[in-house]
Formats: structure tokens, sequence, C-alpha cells
């Protein structure tokens, strides 16, 4: 009988290191798998960062796009304007050297004519 007592203290003695072995192992892979899944978590929390700010360098690189063309556009346009005046003014310059032209002419006639009067 004292041999069945001790097979059986042996026996109960296995299952509960057993147990608590198991119980440990458990915790340590519990542990373990809590730091994969939180560097899993903190992996897809960073692509998706990642792809936000993706979008967000997107969106700033169309709106620079943008910005550039306008003022390349408004720098056309201010550039012709300013292409017109100048080619106004040229014009007007033309326009006031030949009637000054004209009027010293006049006065070029005048001079002779009155130089030609007194000769006589």
């Amino acid at each position: 009988m004292k041999k069945f007592l001790l097979l059986a203290l042996g026996l109960v003695g296995a299952y509960v290191a057993y147990e608590s072995a198991k119980a440990y192992l458990d915790e340590e892979k519990k542990e373990e798998l809590k730091n994969k899944f939180s560097s899993v978590a903190n992996k897809e929390a960073l692509i998706q960062q990642r792809d936000a700010i993706e979008e967000k360098i997107t969106q700033l690189a169309m709106k620079i796009a943008d910005n550039a063309k306008e003022l390349v556009d408004k720098g056309i346009e201010y550039a012709q304007e300013k292409k017109q005046v100048i080619a106004d003014s040229i014009e007007e310059t033309k326009k006031a050297i030949q009637e000054e032209k004209e009027r010293l002419k006049g006065v070029r006639a005048r001079l002779k004519e009155s130089d030609s009067q007194e000769v006589i």
C-alpha cells in the first residue's frame, strides 16, 4: 500500500510539476505573442502613417506644380503687357519725333523765307 501511495504521490507531484511548467510556458508564449502582435500593430500603424505622409506629399507636390504654372502664366501675361506698353511708347515716340521733324521743317522753311526776303 505504501508503494501505491508513493506511486500516487509521485504521479500527483509529476502532474502538478507538469501543470506548473505548462502554465509558465503558456505565460511566456502569451507575452511573446503580445510582443509580436504589438510589433505587428506598430508596423501596420507605421505603414498607415507612411501612406498618409505619401498622400500629403503628393497633394503638396500637385499644389506646388499648380501654383508654379499659375505663376508662370501670370509672369507671361505681365511680360506681354509690359511689352505692349513699351511698343506703344516707342510708337508714340516715333510719332512725336516725326511731328518734331515736320515742325522743324516748317521752322527751317520760314527761316529760309525770312533770310531770302532780307537779302532782296
